[in-house]
């Protein structure tokens, strides 16, 4: 089999999420539905997702690993896989559950030429927001774009570029945080975040809006009150290749760009990090961060 170029590769995550999107959006209501999961949130409409990923992948006869956030294990669809496939059959299910068609939520997925990927190993990667049909998406040194209203058959596409803000003291600085994820680390950043921001409930929003210019500053870390529940790789590993083309940077809290980082979603692993429009914010947030004595105790404390 030919190595797939990036251009190949962002066919087929179109055509993954336009799979999932059609298999959850068929079922209606029945979409919200919560199925018995003793792990995190878990909806009829994820299940649905996570059939037409897999069923998708079998057929197209890649030799790909696909790793998951609902699956409990990796499904290998050759004996020698070249590829692998990181992402979210539905980012954002608890907006799916609760927001009555309103709240965002949707497909994240990338393709990287490693069977064991890092973030910077991801050829294309893409976001389809389930309620606009708005797709995002990046291919490796091919830019960012958005398309809107793609699943109405809109094919005009837009260039993706952050707000290039370089300023962390300006006064319309727009901090995003995952405060269900940081747990009682997001007290001392709330003065960020409440200034202007918030919490959208879904990573991957999070992640094209800083993509598109409308966020400056994205935070997440691994201290959920929920032990079950892991800030994993899943959404931010093809999300990294989104943020990366429009121009902005994924650092982790010590401002390590996350590139070289392994997703080892099925090990485990964890992250701590900040999304941001350009380096210079980055660093400067995260400086700002290192200075908040509870996150300065945490940091010392899980040896970060």
């Amino acid at each position: 089999m030919n190595h797939l170029n990036p251009n190949e590769a962002l066919e087929h995550v179109k055509g993954v999420l336009l799979a999932s999107y059609k298999a959850v959006t068929e079922m209606g209501f029945n979409s919200r539905i919560v199925e018995d999961t003793s792990l995190d949130l878990k909806t009829l409409g994820d299940v649905s997702a996570q059939r037409a990923l897999h069923n998708y992948f079998k057929e197209s006869g890649l030799p790909i690993t696909l790793y998951t956030e609902e699956s409990e294990e990796s499904s290998s669809f050759s004996e020698r896989p070249e590829y692998s496939a990181v992402g979210d059959e539905i980012d954002g299910s608890y907006n799916l559950k609760h927001g009555l068609g309103m709240l965002p939520h949707g497909g994240i997925l990338g393709i990287a030429d490693k069977h064991d990927p890092r973030f910077k190993d991801f050829l294309a990667s893409g976001f389809l927001e389930f309620n606009s049909g708005n797709l995002f998406y990046a291919t490796r040194k091919n830019g960012g774009y958005v398309i809107e209203h793609w699943t109405g058959g809109n094919r005009e596409r837009k260039e993706l570029k952050t707000s290039e803000n370089e300023n962390i003291n300006a006064k319309d600085l727009f901090v995003v945080a995952d405060i269900y994820m940081l747990g009682d680390l997001s007290r001392p950043l709330i003065p960020y975040v409440a200034r202007s921001g918030g919490d959208f409930k879904s990573t991957a929003i999070h992640l094209a809006m800083v993509a598109t210019g409308n966020c400056d500053i994205f935070v997440l870390g691994d201290n959920c009150p929920n032990p079950k529940k892991r800030r994993t790789g899943e959404e931010i590993a093809p999300g990294y290749l989104i943020v990366k083309e429009a121009g902005g940077v994924g650092l982790d809290w010590n401002g390590n760009d996350l590139g070289k980082e392994k997703v080892d979603l099925y090990k485990g692993k964890t992250f701590h990090a900040v999304f941001a429009a350009t380096e210079k914010l980055g660093h400067d947030f995260l400086d700002e961060m290192h200075k908040m004595p509870k996150i300065k105790d945490y940091m010392e404390r899980k040896q970060l």
